[in-house]
């Protein structure tokens, strides 16, 4: 029988927690800055999350990480939202971002262009934006990157 790893524990034991509050655990990270290191949990929720949801998070997944699971050997745990720069890879992600605004940057130019962005839209096997009321439609496999941008 194959045994969790560290990551997957978290996420088996931190995810229904997170959806009690609303949230999805997207990811359980880990990073070295300097001498030390971090836990981070990534979470997210569909139209943002803000800092309290974060802080409530932390609060409750900060003692079962380190006492139930006994994961104690990081400097620093932290909660974090996903942050804009985060490329969307799943359908996971398409449905929690849909209507949102884009950026869908293609490996080859379509038409001229290699960049779309608009509203994102989604098929079973195709992704793309909303322009003038019309959906532009790429295969997943022509896709670079597809990423949320900051509308003012």
């Amino acid at each position: 029988m194959k045994t969790l790893s560290e990551k997957e524990k978290i996420m088996e034991k931190i995810s229904p927690l997170a959806e009690s509050l609303g949230l999805e655990l997207l990811d359980v990270e880990t990073e070295r800055a300097g001498n030390r290191s971090i836990l981070r949990l990534i979470a997210d929720r569909r139209g943002g999350v803000n800092l309290d949801q974060l802080t409530e998070l932390s609060e409750l997944a900060d003692p079962i990480v380190e006492f139930d699971l006994k994961i104690d050997h990081y400097d620093a745990f932290e909660v974090s939202s996903p942050g804009l720069d985060r490329p969307l890879k799943d359908m996971a992600d398409f449905i929690r971002y849909e209507g949102e605004i884009v950026s869908v940057k293609l490996y080859a130019a379509v038409d001229g262009e290699k960049v779309f962005v608009g509203p994102l839209v989604f098929s079973e096997e195709e992704v793309g934006i909303e322009r003038d009321g019309e959906k532009i439609m790429f295969p997943l496999k022509q896709i670079a990157h597809i990423k949320r941008e900051v509308v003012f």
